[in-house]
C-alpha cells in the first residue's frame, strides 16, 4: 500500500532513481497488484465502477480512447490511454484495499515520510562533494541546465529545495497535502493530536523552503473551504444562503484586487510576474487550441518531446517543457470541446457529491472536498491532474464517494473510527 502510494506520488524522484526502465517495472508491478486486488473482490470493483457516479469519469477515458481516430499521433495515444487507465486501476485497488478512514491515515504516513526523507535527502547531498546530483542512470553534459538536476543542494543557502520528489512545486504541493490529511485525521481522533504539533511544523518547514505560490493559493482556498464547510454546517437555510452569498462577495473582491496583490506577491516569493513562464506557455498552447478547436490534438497525457506539434513548442532556459501548465487547457487542446466538457462533468459530479458528504457528520467528512479544492486549485497551474497520484486520487474520489442520498453516518464507518483511534 505505502509502496503504492508513494510511487503514485514520487514518479519524478523513483525515475531519478531507478531509471525510466525500473520505474515502468515499478509501475507493472503494481498495475498486477491492483489487479488481483479486483479479481479478489469482484463484487465490490463493479459496485465501484459500474455505478452511476463513476459514469463521467469513464466517459472521460473512453474519450480520450476514442480520440485516437482522430488523433495527430495515432501510435502515442493508445499509450496515454493505457498509462491513464493503468493509475485508475492501482486507484481502484487501493481503494478495495483498505476502508477510506484507514487507507486516509496510510495516505498521511507516506506524505510526512516523503517530506522526511526529502529533508534528510537535500541534507546529504548539500554536504557531498559535489553539492549537487543528477538523476541516476544519465548521462548528461556538463553543461546540463539546473531543472535537469534531481536536487540542486541550495537549502543551506536559502534556495528552493527539491527533495526526493526532484521538483519543487510538486513537494510543495505534498507538504499542503500532509497538513491537510494530517489535521483532519486529529479532528476525528484516528491520531492523536500530540503527533499532529510535530506533524504540522514539519509541514510547513517544508513549504517555507518550497515557497510555491500555486500551493500558497492552494492552501487559501482550502481554508476558504474549510470556514464556508464550517458555516454551511452550523446555520439553516438561511444562513447558509448567507455563508455562500459571503463567500461569492469575497472571491469576487480577491478577483477584483488580483492585479494589485499579485505583484507584491509573486515578489515575495521570488517569482516573476509571468507566472515563471506561464504566461507564454498558454499563449502557445492557445494557438494549438485555436487551430483545433472542436476536437483537438489528441490524447497524449503528458506532452511526448520528440511528437509534433510538442518538439520545441516550449523551450525555457534550454529546458523544453512538456505540459500546458494548466490542465483545462491541457485538455481542450488534446480533446476539444468534447473533453473540456468531460473533465467539468468529472469535476461537477464529484465535487456535487464530496460537498453533500461534508455537510454530514460522517468520519472525515470534510476531508474529500477539501482535497479536491487543493487539486482542482493545483490544476490552474500544474498539468498534474492528469497523471499519477494527482490523476489516481481524482479517480478514486469520482468512484468511492457515496451518493448523495446516502450519506448519513454508516456504523461500518463508526467501526473503522473506533478500531483506529
Amino acid at each position: 500500500m505505502l509502496v503504492a502510494l508513494f510511487s503514485l506520488w514520487n514518479g519524478d524522484g523513483m525515475r531519478d532513481l531507478l531509471s525510466w526502465w525500473g520505474f515502468g517495472a515499478v509501475s507493472l508491478l503494481l498495475l498486477a497488484g491492483a489487479i488481483v486486488l479486483i479479481s479478489r473482490d469482484r463484487a465490490r470493483a463493479k459496485a465501484l465502477v459500474l455505478s452511476w457516479h463513476a459514469v463521467p469519469i469513464l466517459a472521460f477515458m473512453a474519450l480520450c480512447l476514442m480520440s485516437t481516430a482522430w488523433s495527430d499521433y495515432p501510435a502515442i495515444t493508445p499509450v496515454g490511454c493505457f498509462i491513464q487507465l493503468a493509475t485508475a486501476t492501482v486507484a481502484v485497488g487501493l481503494c478495495l484495499a483498505r476502508p477510506p478512514v484507514r487507507l486516509a491515515a496510510l495516505f498521511a504516513i507516506m506524505l510526512q515520510a516523503t517530506l522526511v526523507i526529502s529533508l534528510v535527502f537535500e541534507v546529504a547531498v548539500a554536504l557531498s562533494p559535489a553539492g549537487q546530483i543528477l538523476p541516476l542512470w544519465t548521462n548528461y553534459s556538463a553543461n546540463v541546465p539546473g531543472a535537469y538536476y534531481w536536487s540542486n543542494g541550495l537549502i543551506f543557502e536559502g534556495g528552493r529545495i527539491q527533495g526526493f520528489t526532484a521538483n519543487a512545486n510538486l513537494l510543495c504541493f505534498q507538504a499542503l497535502l500532509a497538513a491537510l490529511v494530517t489535521t483532519t485525521l486529529a479532528q476525528a481522533h484516528v491520531i492523536t493530536r500530540r503527533l499532529l504539533v510535530p506533524a504540522l511544523l514539519l509541514d510547513l518547514l517544508v513549504i517555507a523552503l518550497t515557497r510555491s505560490a500555486t500551493v500558497i493559493i492552494a492552501a487559501g482556498v482550502v481554508v476558504v473551504g474549510a470556514l464556508v464547510i464550517g458555516g454551511l454546517r452550523r446555520f439553516g437555510r438561511r444562513g447558509r444562503i448567507a455563508v455562500l452569498g459571503g463567500s461569492l462577495g469575497f472571491v469576487a473582491l480577491v478577483a477584483l484586487g488580483s492585479s494589485r496583490i499579485a505583484e507584491p506577491f509573486l515578489r515575495l516569493l521570488g517569482k516573476g510576474d509571468d507566472f515563471t513562464g506561464r504566461l507564454e506557455i498558454w499563449r502557445l498552447v492557445g494557438v494549438l487550441v485555436k487551430d483545433r478547436p472542436i476536437l483537438g490534438y489528441g490524447w497524449i497525457s503528458y506532452w511526448a518531446p520528440w511528437v509534433d506539434p510538442f518538439r520545441g513548442l516550449v523551450i525555457r532556459d534550454g529546458v523544453q517543457y512538456l505540459q500546458a501548465h494548466n490542465a483545462y487547457l491541457d485538455i481542450q487542446m488534446q480533446l476539444g470541446i468534447p473533453g473540456l466538457l468531460a473533465l467539468v462533468a468529472v469535476v461537477g459530479s464529484v465535487v456535487y457529491r464530496a460537498l453533500r458528504v461534508a455537510l454530514t457528520d460522517r468520519p472525515l467528512a470534510v476531508l474529500p472536498l477539501l482535497l479536491l479544492a487543493a487539486l482542482l486549485t493545483q490544476a490552474m497551474a500544474e498539468s498534474r491532474l492528469l497523471i499519477e497520484g494527482n490523476w489516481a486520487l481524482l479517480v478514486a474520489l469520482s468512484v468511492a464517494l457515496p451518493l448523495p442520498q446516502a450519506v448519513a453516518a454508516r456504523p461500518h464507518d463508526q467501526q473503522i473510527l473506533s478500531s483506529a483511534r
